[in-house]
């Protein structure tokens, strides 16, 4: 078969992979195709965009021994929305389109629109601050796939090292962060994550994704983990922040309002 030939049979293959199967905003499920972004959810995005720093601040957040966090975004409308659609409602796709986004947010990259919706593409010299990236590990395994894992995936593309999605685990079940304090979550937290096999992490730079970073205990808790095992440093970046006007009290319950296990 031709090149000119071939060509035609990928462009027949992606028009009707659109067809049965159209791309779809994560945020508002409209069907968007090669549209990008939604224009829905342009302006509501924009006025929940974290600016002028995407930075997690150590005075409002617990960061433990993390070397810092940071998220493009407040845990509040279409955002929140878009997280518990790729959580809840069966949409892994929702958590690749969430993680090119943040690939674009967080680390300049560009994306191309592919066959099966953007193509993030690798930024140069990012991969000097990185030697590996490591999603928090499910919280339970009725879901299928691991939402962090999926929005880490395209990060990885975009930073140019490799994913160790079996790095981290999680070695027993936590209640639900929803409605503890902030001391509760650091000991509901505690030694919940270990790492298998310490050559994975061991002198790296790890670069840790998830979802939804609340007061930060679930992001501590895994760098203690990765510490533990002999990572050289932790840095923990997630989609959106809850953003407090103070530090929680340790004693105070936290209502996030949400379904999130952060």
């Amino acid at each position: 078969m031709s090149l000119k030939s071939n060509s035609g049979v990928c462009r027949t293959l992606r028009q009707l992979r659109w067809v049965l199967y159209p791309r779809r905003c994560p945020f508002c499920d409209r069907v968007l195709g090669t549209v990008s972004p939604c224009p829905d959810c342009c302006a509501e995005l924009d006025a929940l965009r974290r600016k002028p720093t995407m930075r997690l601040s150590a005075g409002l957040h617990y960061l433990g021994r993390l070397e810092g966090a940071a998220a493009p975004y407040r845990y509040a409308g279409c955002v929140r929305r878009g997280v518990l659609r790729a959580k809840y409602q069966a949409a892994p796709w929702a958590a690749d389109e969430l993680g090119a986004e943040m690939a674009r947010l967080l680390f300049g990259s560009e994306a191309k629109m592919g066959a099966f919706g953007p193509e993030v593409q690798p930024v140069p010299g990012l991969a000097l601050s990185y030697d590996c990236i490591v999603p928090v590990p499910a919280s339970s395994r009725a879901r299928g796939y691991n939402v962090p894992e999926r929005m880490a995936r395209p990060i990885a593309r975009a930073v140019g090292v490799p994913l160790e999605p079996k790095a981290l685990v999680r070695i027993h079940a936590a209640r639900r962060q929803e409605g503890l304090s902030l001391d509760e979550r650091l000991a509901n937290v505690a030694g919940a994550f270990a790492v298998p096999d310490p050559e994975q992490v061991e002198g790296k730079r790890v670069l840790l994704v998830d979802d939804v970073i609340t007061t930060g205990a679930t992001a501590a808790a895994c760098a203690q983990a990765l510490l533990a095992a002999g990572a050289q440093s932790i840095f923990a970046v997630a989609l959106a922040t809850v953003e407090f006007d103070a530090r929680p009290q340790p004693s105070a319950q936290i209502h996030e309002n949400s379904e999130e296990e952060n």
